[in-house]
């Protein structure tokens, strides 16, 4: 009898701030001042219409950030943890966070975060139709089956809803993109990256 194991899974973390209806209103007004004095990050960005502060504002350094900031960290501890990965290793100081705000057309390309372990999403402002985030398999099929029923076995790709105050973490080289944003109303995230301790 055949007995099918699941090795090497692709784990994505995801959790919900239970404060975060405190922190919306205030913080969605702060990256909003933000973006009039901060110049655009993603430089080499694909989707150059997307207001970033990648490279440009760390929101690690910014006080007003700081609750979410702490959420986001005690959430990858605790994705670390449930793995037994090393804490010794990784630093829990995030080496950066930027801000990302969606409007009517903007979207992300597929991307990986370099020269980090682990990277969070954090969902500022969204709502019900707000566009998603798409996670792409780690392994390039070289001969892909066609597949008749698909699940968590089998999956190529896998769609996440954002949710205010949602949080999703994973590995820093999986693959993800966000589609286009097809409404008027804004989309804001917030992205963090975490290093090696060496």
């Amino acid at each position: 009898m055949l007995t099918l194991e699941t090795h090497f899974p692709t784990i994505i973390g995801v959790s919900k701030n239970p404060k975060h209806h405190l922190l919306e209103k205030k913080l969605t007004n702060k990256c909003f001042k933000l973006e009039k004095k901060i110049k655009r990050g993603g430089q080499d960005w694909v989707a150059r219409n997307t207001y970033t502060t990648l490279g440009t504002y760390n929101l690690c350094n910014d006080p007003d950030f700081t609750d979410i900031n702490k959420f986001v960290t005690e959430q990858v501890i605790t994705y670390c943890k449930a793995q037994n990965i090393d804490l010794n290793c990784l630093d829990t100081t995030p080496v950066d966070a930027w801000i990302n705000i969606y409007r009517k057309h903007d979207f992300q390309e597929y991307h990986v975060h370099d020269h980090s372990m682990i990277s969070a999403s954090y969902y500022l402002q969204c709502n019900d139709s707000s566009a998603k985030i798409y996670f792409r398999h780690p392994v390039i099929d070289i001969m892909s089956p066609e597949i008749t029923t698909y699940n968590n076995l089998n999956y190529q790709r896998i769609s996440f809803k954002p949710q205010p105050g949602m949080i999703l973490i994973f590995r820093s080289y999986l693959q993800h993109c966000v589609e286009q944003q097809k409404n008027d109303d804004l989309r804001i995230c917030l992205s963090y990256n975490y290093r090696r301790k060496y």
